[in-house]
């Protein structure tokens, strides 16, 4: 697991995909003939855990859309949270001092069913849908108790599941170019990431809730 990559060098990354998904699908729009569109969706991460930080969120999505009031999309993405906390106190008389930093990613595989309600050139619409979640965990316990100094690290990865539901809006530049925004909620099964230390079995437990914002830029073909 990659850590302290700056997320504007994710975010450069992720439009460099987007541009090369773009690239090869555009030899299909002849047989497709506009049932079909991609979307770039860059935006954030607001997860419910206490003490995790807003983080990157970015997704490209495929869709199918039979009739103007339904359309129906996968999509595969990238999310992220980072957490600090220090922490003292004291046991039997003894005190005890230190730091928890945490580094979660996520890889979302996701299917979702969309109501839309066109206006004009907009579009207005409700989302739901169910994904799997693949998340990668880095936990690392740095502490001192009664002047004795000892360090605790995690690294594990698990796969959840979750549903999500939202709205959004897009906006049609022309026939087959879209903008747009959407928000959706998230809640998920609990994540279990387990590992050693000498020997000794050490666990961590949490969901994943939380806030998914993203701007969108499609493409129908």
């Amino acid at each position: 697991m990659k850590r302290g990559s700056p997320i504007r060098v994710k975010f450069l990354k992720f439009i460099f995909m987007v541009v090369l998904v773009l690239t090869f699908s555009i030899p299909i729009q002849v047989l497709a003939q506009d049932l079909y569109y991609i979307s770039a969706k860059p935006g954030i991460y607001s997860p419910k855990l206490n003490d995790c930080d807003t983080g990157f969120n970015g997704e490209i999505a495929f869709g199918w859309r039979p009739n103007p009031n339904f359309a129906a999309e996968m999509g595969v993405g990238y999310f992220e949270t980072e957490a600090k906390e220090r922490f003292r106190g004291q046991l039997g008389g003894i005190t005890f001092t230190g730091r928890i930093t945490a580094d979660i990613e996520v890889i979302p595989v996701t299917i979702t069913l969309k109501g839309i309600l066109p206006y004009k050139q907009w579009e207005f619409f409700g989302l739901g849908g169910i994904g799997a979640y693949i998340v990668s965990g880095d936990l690392k316990a740095r502490g001192t108790v009664g002047g004795l100094s000892g360090a605790v690290d995690l690294d594990d990865s698990a796969t959840i599941f979750g549903f999500h539901l939202g709205l959004g809006f897009h906006y049609n530049i022309t026939p087959t170019i879209f903008v747009g925004a959407e928000g959706k909620y998230l809640w998920t099964s609990e994540a279990k990431l387990q590992d050693e230390v000498f020997g000794v079995p050490i666990e961590a437990k949490f969901k994943m809730d939380g806030i998914l914002a993203t701007a969108v830029i499609g493409l129908r073909f």
